[in-house]
């Protein structure tokens, strides 16, 4: 059984990345665009970057399914903008 969970939240994360790298290309929300230049220019790995904002990405989503109302793309843009600040904080 653990080895199906590693593969779905495989999956789930690689759907997830697909997502961000979208709205990057879309520059919807801008921020995506904005987030992974500063975190890239921080020295984050690309993928360590994306991955990152697929956590974001997914927390949102699990909320808006928790409390059954739609995704708050604001909040979500927000708390992207958080991350470079978020690394700097953590020394890290």
């Amino acid at each position: 059984m653990k080895e199906l969970e590693d593969a779905e939240d495989a999956f789930a994360l690689a759907r997830l990345v697909e997502a961000v790298e979208n709205q990057i290309a879309d520059g919807h929300p801008r921020e995506a665009g904005m987030v992974m230049m500063a975190l890239l220019s921080a020295g984050e790995a690309r993928q360590d970057a994306l991955e990152q904002m697929a956590e974001v990405l997914a927390a949102h989503i699990a909320a808006a399914m928790e409390n059954d109302r739609s995704f708050d793309i604001n909040a979500y843009a927000r708390d992207l903008l958080a991350l470079p600040a978020g690394d700097e904080a953590e020394g890290g």
